[in-house]
């Protein structure tokens, strides 16, 4: 299965479990120098104040089913978006995320 299609169903899938979320597709994927064995990267904020247990689970099935069907690795990093968008330090990891990162 091709690359840019795994991602649409990334997308399709995450935008239906977390319709208000934000779904940020980072690293190499994003960057346009994945090789077959790379995995997806993805940043996952959620709205409210902290993200439910039974949501991260959801979330977490639904990828790793997905990475199941595909064989590719989908690596996610879940958090609050308030939590994401207003830190007081900005790591190195913030600042590639928000270079490279691409929006689903």
């Amino acid at each position: 299965m091709h690359r840019p299609i795994i991602v649409q169903q990334i997308q399709s899938a995450l935008h239906e479990l977390i319709p208000d979320g934000k779904v940020i597709l980072f690293g190499s994927e994003a960057r346009g120098d994945a090789r077959p064995d790379s995995d997806i990267d993805l940043l996952i904020l959620i709205e409210g104040e902290t993200v439910p247990v039974e949501q991260e689970k959801e979330i977490i099935g639904v990828l790793s089913d997905l990475t199941v069907q595909t064989g590719i690795i989908i690596s996610s990093i879940i958090l609050p978006r308030h939590k994401w968008e207003n830190r007081d330090i900005k790591s190195p990891f913030y600042f590639t995320v928000m270079n490279e990162g691409i929006e689903l």
